[in-house]
Order: C-alpha cells, then sequence, then structure tokens
C-alpha cells in the first residue's frame, strides 16, 4: 500500500463519465500537505510558501495530504472518549457524539447531539442525548442509547451547543469507504471513528467545499468517491458533521478564531489564496501553516512581501526533502522556514 500523500499519485478522477488519471502535478501538492503535517509532528512551527499560476483545487489537495498523514498517527487528538462511568461526570450540555462500541460498519450510525446525562433506568445504563429550545433553554427532545452499545466522544469546537438549538440529535453514517485503504494508509477503524480536527482552510467557502467534492478513484474496479469523504470538510456552524477539517470564510475576523483554532491544535492551516494570505498569515492558526499566493492575482506582490516580512524575522530556512523538491512542478516555486516561537 502507498504511504500518505503518496497514494494520490495513481490516482484517477471522474471527469465527463470516464476515469482519467491525475495529473502528476496533483500528487505533489498532496505531497506537500502530507510533508507539512510531518513537520508539526515533529514540533516545528514552519511556514510554507507556494507560489502557484492559478490555485485551483491547490488547497483541497494540501488538505488531503495533511489528512493522510494524520490517518497514520493522531498527533494531537482533539476529543476525549468517555466510556458509561467516565461520562458520568461529563458536564450536562456538552456537544458529545456516541459512537458504536464495534466501529465502522455497514448499517452503523453516529449521532450527535447536547448530553443529558448517563445513568441508569428501566432499559439500564443509558446516555441521554437532547437538544435546546431556542432562545437555549432546556428541555428539548430527548433520545437515549444504550451505555454498553455505545461510547462517546465529548466534542470540542466548532461544535457549539448554540447550533443545537431546536434539535434533539443528528445522525450520520459510520462506514469506512469503499475506496478509502487505497487514498489513506492508515488504521482506518480507528481513524473513522475519531472526530479530531487535523487542518483548517482559510479562503472562498463555497469554492473550496465545491473543489472538494471531485471524485477520485484508484483502479482497478474503477470504484470512485469524492475527496470530501476523506477531508471532511465543514464550515463552523455545521452541527451533527464530524470533522477533520474546518473551513473558514477569508472574510471573517482573524481575531474571532484565532485563540479557539489553536486551542484544537490543528496540524496545519492551509491559506488559499493571495488576499487571504495577506490578512491571515499572521493569525498563526495551526502549528505549520501553508500560504497558497497565485501570481494572477492583483495582491500578489503585497502578499509576497507579507511572506518575506515573514521570513526575515524567521529562525532559519528548512531544507525540502529529496521526494518533494525534486519534483516541483513547472511555474511553482516553493519555500519553507522556521517561524519564531516553535514548539507552541
Amino acid at each position: 500500500m502507498a504511504r500518505g500523500g503518496r497514494s494520490l499519485l495513481s490516482a484517477f478522477t471522474l471527469t465527463d463519465g470516464r476515469w482519467q488519471r491525475l495529473p502528476e502535478w496533483a500528487g505533489w501538492f498532496s505531497e506537500v500537505g502530507y510533508w507539512a503535517a510531518g513537520l508539526r509532528e515533529a514540533g516545528s512551527n514552519a511556514v510554507v510558501a507556494l507560489s502557484v499560476p492559478t490555485r485551483d483545487y491547490v488547497a483541497v489537495l494540501l488538505t488531503y495530504g495533511a489528512v493522510a498523514r494524520a490517518s497514520q498517527t493522531e498527533v494531537f487528538p482533539a476529543v476525549s472518549e468517555l466510556g458509561f462511568e467516565r461520562a458520568r461526570n461529563l458536564p450536562v450540555g456538552t456537544c458529545v457524539r456516541v459512537i458504536p462500541v464495534d466501529g465502522p460498519g455497514q448499517g452503523r450510525r453516529v449521532y450527535t447531539g447536547l448530553f443529558r446525562g448517563a445513568f441508569k433506568n428501566h432499559h439500564g445504563r443509558v446516555y441521554e442525548l437532547a437538544g435546546r429550545k431556542s432562545p437555549g433553554g432546556w428541555p428539548g427532545p430527548v433520545s437515549w442509547f444504550p451505555g454498553d452499545a455505545y461510547r462517546l466522544q465529548a466534542l470540542r469546537w466548532p461544535d457549539l451547543p448554540e447550533d443545537y438549538a431546536d434539535q434533539h440529535r443528528f445522525s450520520e453514517a459510520f462506514e469506512i469507504p469503499v475506496v478509502a485503504e487505497r487514498l489513506l494508509a492508515g488504521q482506518l477503524a480507528e481513524f473513522y471513528g475519531r472526530c479530531s480536527l487535523h487542518s483548517v482552510v482559510v479562503g472562498i467557502m463555497s469554492t473550496v467545499l465545491a473543489e472538494a467534492q471531485v471524485v477520485v478513484g484508484v483502479p482497478p474496479g474503477g470504484l470512485g468517491l469524492p475527496l470530501q469523504e476523506l477531508l471532511r470538510l465543514r464550515a463552523v456552524h455545521s452541527p451533527g458533521s464530524h470533522y477533520r477539517s474546518v473551513v473558514l470564510s477569508s472574510r471573517d475576523d482573524p481575531e474571532e478564531y484565532r485563540d479557539v483554532v489553536r486551542s484544537c491544535r490543528p496540524a496545519v492551516a492551509v491559506l488559499d489564496g493571495a488576499a487571504t494570505v495577506r490578512r491571515w498569515l499572521g493569525a498563526g492558526l495551526a502549528g505549520v501553516t501553508v500560504a497558497v499566493v497565485e501570481r494572477t492575482s492583483p495582491t500578489a506582490l503585497a502578499a509576497a512581501d507579507e511572506l518575506y516580512g515573514n521570513r526575515g524575522r524567521s529562525v532559519a530556512d528548512l531544507d525540502v526533502p529529496g521526494e518533494v523538491g525534486s519534483r516541483i512542478p513547472p511555474g511553482v516555486e516553493l519555500l519553507a522556514w522556521e517561524a519564531r516561537g516553535a514548539g507552541r
């Protein structure tokens, strides 16, 4: 099995009803994302700057590489998994995810909602999930789940209690996509059983989410799935969707998200586009920042100035590994440096 981002090099994409091999540059960008996540795994606090002719699909490919790396090792788990006894001490009102103890499988589902308690009643040991009625009062509709058949994950941001107003729970299929084992190299049952924030993408939300719908697959068999099924990109206020990546609008205020994103310790933040780089570079949302500047943008020169200024204050330039540096696509430039504040 191919490792990490390299698995995408042999992938195909479905275009106009026909399978076509992805260009080599697609695999290269996924390699950069894989490398960037590895830098953070090693404790680095780096900036990776990419100058590109066009930014189409670059953000989702970089994110794929970071998620592929995370599928092999949970560097910073963002959730706390609780059995029944520990769940009894969980504060009422916490956003939680209820997961089958047996793990992913055909027909299994996960449920998210607000925790109302873990207790014994005439059904035995149960977890109680509920919503809240607008403008935030209890009680809302209630669901019970057997404590022996399910475990809990306490969800940190981006799941917020106010997002569950007038809802009692959300339900999602809990399955490993058929093609996932060909595109991710980790322990997939454990990976799909977790709900962790690995990466953050800042850009035009509608564009990033649309580009994540590209269908990829690996021969033989011609089976495919949207890249979104691997990335699990979601907007901030999307309750019920377990996540591995979050999309933030470049038009939002970086100060609104700086501290709350950092607290979830994502490995990689992708700043998608020159205007985004100018506005969000100083936010330092994650351990490693990948900044994508498209040279055709009216703000490209200003973004480049921001990056060079950051590099001028850096500790040192970083060596690019051979498998990345030797295959830089035509028209693409890459620089990387160790920023101040390493080990944050």
